[in-house]
């Protein structure tokens, strides 16, 4: 009897477990849709008077690279610190993505920060000024927390994994990322990924000025805050790329013929 009511408690506690976890994804999930929302609001205005539309690019599935940024063990999981807010929304979406971009033909490229360290200094220039000495130690020699995070859904057989060791992946040495996407012939990037206000941002202001068009989702990535956020979507959508939800990349590239191997 006793092991009939343990079970019974078990199953009882995953499932308000479960219930818990759902309830904050759909928290961060209709969080992140308020922040988009919000953003076409206050940047209609801007864009009426200048004549353009809020979407600036065309996606199009044969051209298209799904380009996720830093969702490793030290961005998601990071050790001794708070989760960042909207990371659980991030992860989900991020994941949704890669899983139908592969099936519509659009390969997918993790791009994982890496910085070599040694005992003359390390490859991240700057990077230490910045972050403490444990952050910078959690990013060294493709060590545990340069690893793809566990959540991730990571195909090793058709997606692509880069290496950056700079804030933008296109500064990085060597261009791993532009050299990719040079074999692969892409030339639009639907970005996602953290910190939005950081690491995406700085790869897609450059993408930009090498003639890349970017698509930041905005249901896909997290920052420190959702001000910066906020700040970041609009950033892009006014100077360098334009900003949709997963499920508007995923129906405009059904629309655009999306197919093939992703590879």
């Amino acid at each position: 009897m006793k092991t009939v009511s343990g079970t019974i408690l078990a199953v009882q506690t995953l499932g308000w477990l479960l219930s818990f976890a759902f309830a904050v994804l759909a928290a961060d999930g209709n969080a992140k849709k308020g922040v988009l929302e919000e953003l076409r609001r206050e940047i209609a205005p801007a864009l009426k008077q200048t004549g353009r539309s809020a979407q600036v690019f065309r996606l199009d599935p044969s051209r298209a690279a799904l380009v996720i940024i830093d969702m490793q063990n030290f961005s998601c999981a990071p050790s001794g610190e708070a989760p960042m807010p909207g990371i659980a929304s991030a992860i989900a979406h991020t994941n949704d993505l890669a899983d139908r971009c592969r099936s519509l033909g659009v390969p997918v490229i993790w791009v994982r920060q890496n910085i070599t360290c040694g005992p003359k200094g390390d490859t991240g220039g700057l990077y230490g000024a910045f972050h403490n000495k444990d952050h910078v130690n959690a990013i060294c020699n493709k060590g545990k927390g340069t690893e793809i995070f566990r959540d991730m859904h990571v195909n090793p057989v058709k997606d692509h994994i880069v290496f950056k060791n700079r804030y933008s992946a296109f500064l990085s040495n060597p261009p791993e990322l532009r050299q990719k996407l040079e074999s692969l012939h892409r030339t639009q990037l639907i970005m996602t990924g953290v910190a939005a206000n950081v690491c995406v941002e700085s790869t897609a202001r450059d993408a930009m000025q090498l003639d890349y068009e970017v698509t930041v989702v905005a249901d896909a990535t997290a920052s420190p805050d959702t001000t910066l956020l906020k700040n970041t979507l609009k950033n892009i959508t006014l100077f360098f790329g334009d900003v949709r939800s997963t499920d508007e990349v995923v129906e405009e590239f059904k629309r655009n013929g999306g197919g093939g191997d992703g590879r």
